[in-house]
């Protein structure tokens, strides 16, 4: 009979879908990414400024709903009750996902319940191909096709599959670092200063020390902006640049840190992915390039990027980074140099480095500051 949809989806069948996700994003998570492995460019792309910020929270409720029904009982693309007998209001389990995640600490891009509002199918019973306009196209074509693999999945793998979402959107909080206390002014500035960049020159543990330390000085730069550090080497990024800074709404900055030596093609090659992603603002940290700057013609680098109306900053080592960014920052020596440490301590804990390393950086820092 027309229009009785999967009408027994109720906020508690929802609520336990979501409650259930989340423990096994936090005690499966790695398990999950191996075992789902093929959908995580997908995902990622869902999750990135070159898509609508709704298609991906649309997608995990299309997950929450093959969770509770399988596909003889509900059609993941017929996302109002009335469409048929396998219909659902896919806006009620929106107005149950996105406080759930608020809470848990997921980032869907989005604090509003109403993911399915200003969408190509707003005012549709289903959602078919080809209802994006030319600007959201493709965006909408990854997303059709991710739907569809959801439309044929059971409902144990979609429930994984929302977890899978969960672990990977988890916004992960700032660990408890030692916080430093300083006394010593100027001369201390300096000396913290030359510490972090021998440590940056000396270590790199697959580019992490790097990504770490751009990271934590964008951090001081830009107080007001979001600074996101990606995975160090990660295979299925879809953003160009390894440290990016924005707001909620789009980036705006594109950082690469390179821990061997680049040379000039390497910075042009990231210029063109930037442009062809829609920035203008690229920074380039080739920060093993010290002993190597013949490597790079920076005049033809300067001149490539006026000649495509972008902005380019360019260094050459942790040293140069530090003695350029500290004179722009507010705030006394002493607060500089806590700050500083603070951030790239913090920093290095997120990038994932090694016990020893972080051990390390701290006896460094014991012996080197006063």
């Amino acid at each position: 009979m027309r229009g009785q949809g999967a009408k027994n989806l109720s906020g508690d069948d929802i609520k336990l879908v979501l409650s259930s996700a989340d423990q096994i994003a936090r005690s499966h998570g790695d398990d999950l990414v191996e075992t789902y492995e093929e959908w995580l460019p997908d995902l990622e792309f869902l999750a990135s400024e070159q898509c609508p910020k709704t298609y991906l929270p649309v997608l995990a409720v299309m997950l929450v709903a093959r969770s509770l029904r399988g596909k003889e009982e509900l059609d993941v693309f017929a996302i109002q009750q009335k469409t048929s007998d396998r219909g659902y209001a896919a806006s009620s389990i929106a107005r149950e996902l996105i406080p759930f995640a608020t809470q848990v600490g997921v980032d869907f891009r989005t604090t509003s319940t109403q993911v399915m509002n200003n969408q190509p199918f707003t005012f549709e019973e289903r959602v078919v191909p080809g209802m994006a306009g030319d600007r959201a196209k493709r965006a909408f074509a990854k997303f059709y096709a991710a739907a569809e693999r959801v439309q044929e999945a059971n409902s144990g793998a979609a429930g994984e599959l929302l977890s899978l979402i969960f672990f990977l959107r988890r916004v992960k909080a700032e660990p408890a670092s030692e916080i430093f206390v300083i006394d010593g002014g100027r001369n201390v500035l300096l000396a913290a200063t030359e510490v972090i960049a021998d440590f940056v020159r000396e270590n790199s543990e697959g580019g992490k020390v790097g990504q770490a330390f751009v990271a934590a000085v964008l951090d001081l730069l830009f107080p007001q902006a979001t600074v996101r550090m990606g995975k160090v080497n990660d295979p299925s990024a879809s953003v160009p640049g390894d440290v990016h800074v924005g707001n909620r709404q789009r980036l705006w900055l594109w950082s690469e840190v390179k821990q061997r030596p680049v040379v000039t093609t390497d910075v042009q090659t990231f210029l063109k992915s930037v442009q062809s992603n829609g920035g203008d603002r690229a920074w380039y940290f080739a920060l093993a390039n010290q002993r190597y700057t013949q490597n790079l013609n920076v005049v033809q680098l300067f001149k490539f990027a006026a000649n495509n109306t972008m902005e380019l900053v360019m260094y050459q080592d942790p040293q140069e980074v530090l003695e350029d960014v500290i004179p722009k920052l507010a705030g006394t020596a002493d607060d500089l140099t806590a700050q500083l440490m603070s951030r790239f301590a913090r920093r290095l804990d997120e990038s994932g480095v090694s016990i020893a390393l972080r051990d390390d950086w701290y006896e460094i820092t014991e012996s080197a500051l006063p």
